[in-house]
């Protein structure tokens, strides 16, 4: 009778330290989820921040080469070449 109660405490005990173990597991992943989720909002914050970055130099660039064409044209107008 002693042998069965070990056994049978035995088993309790390893089905509770399993369900232990999946719950601190659980809080864990669910822990990690967020984590992930915040991250992957920064992430995409930053990709659209450097996005308009982008635009915005490539319209600066678009219309330094835009004047300096005008700019050339008016100095072609002065000074023509030969």
């Amino acid at each position: 009778m002693r042998i069965l109660t070990h056994g049978v405490a035995a088993v309790l005990a390893f089905l509770i330290g399993l369900g232990v173990g999946y719950f601190i597991w659980g809080v864990r992943s669910a822990n990690l989820a967020q984590q992930l989720q915040q991250q992957r909002s920064e992430y995409e914050y930053r990709l659209s921040d450097q996005a308009q970055r982008l635009k915005a130099a490539e319209d600066r660039a678009r219309l330094e080469a835009e004047m300096r064409k005008v700019l050339e044209g008016e100095l072609h107008k002065l000074r023509p070449r030969s």
